[in-house]
Order: C-alpha cells, then structure tokens, then sequence
C-alpha cells in the first residue's frame, strides 16, 4: 500500500479547521504508515492502545507518543543513509508548550513529523524502493 502524501502546513490547517478530529486520523495514518515502512508502531502499541492512554492521560501520554515518532524517523533515516535531523527536543518542547499553556504548538510538531515522513519517502522511491506515494507529489 503506497504512503499517501500530505502537504505539512495542511496538517494544522484541517486540525484547526476540525477542531483538531483531523489530528485523531491523522495519528491513525502516521501509525499505519510508520508501521509499513519501520515495521513497528512509533511506541510499539497499536494506535487504540496509545489513543486510549492519551485519553486518560488527559493528552501528557502525547508528548511520549511524539519523543517515540521523532526517534523512530531518526532511526529510519540512520538506516536509509539520510541525514539524521534530530527533532526529538523541538517536539518535545512544543508539546510541552501546548500541554501547559493550553496553546496549538503541538500542531507543528504533527507537521514536523509528516514533513520528515514525505523526505524520507521521497528519499526512498529516488533510490528506487518501492514505497510510493499514494498521491503524486507536488514541488
């Protein structure tokens, strides 16, 4: 099943546009899709597991979820021969920043992720594996 491509700042347009339901499948997507090209789930849990305890955690379970999602990209580009663009404390402090001040930084970290997950895609199909887009990419 080819990744579907999605455009970073979309992302946080159709979470804030969607009162943030679009985060929910897009989580479910990025899961889906790390597990295709990783072989595992950023945590290791399937998403409802990890759902469920963001639920419970009153969204702190979140910020683990996306330090786990930036480690696995910076894992996957080791592996691919990329270069490794360490965003593991940029997230973690934005969604710090989103937990405490009841702010959207956290939106950016969900762009940070689609973002690196489109480079390594892209890296991938020019090396001529076969992961694909769903979509044709745009420039």
């Amino acid at each position: 099943m080819p990744i579907e491509r999605r455009d970073a700042g979309l992302v946080i347009l159709y979470c804030v546009l969607t009162c943030g339901f679009y985060l929910i499948y897009w989580y479910a997507k990025m899961y889906a899709e790390l597990e295709q090209v990783g072989g595992r789930t950023p945590t290791g849990h399937s998403y409802w597991v990890d759902l469920l305890l963001v639920v419970v955690t009153c969204t702190f379970y979140g910020i683990w979820v996306d330090y786990k999602m930036s480690q696995q990209f910076n894992e996957l580009n080791a592996q691919a021969g990329l270069p490794t663009q360490d965003t593991t404390s940029m997230v973690v402090m934005l969604d710090i920043a989103a937990w405490v001040f009841g702010g959207m930084t956290n939106l950016v970290s969900s762009a940070i992720h689609q973002d690196q997950l489109n480079k390594y895609v892209r890296f991938q199909n020019e090396r001529g594996a076969q992961v694909g887009y769903a979509l044709p990419p745009t420039t």
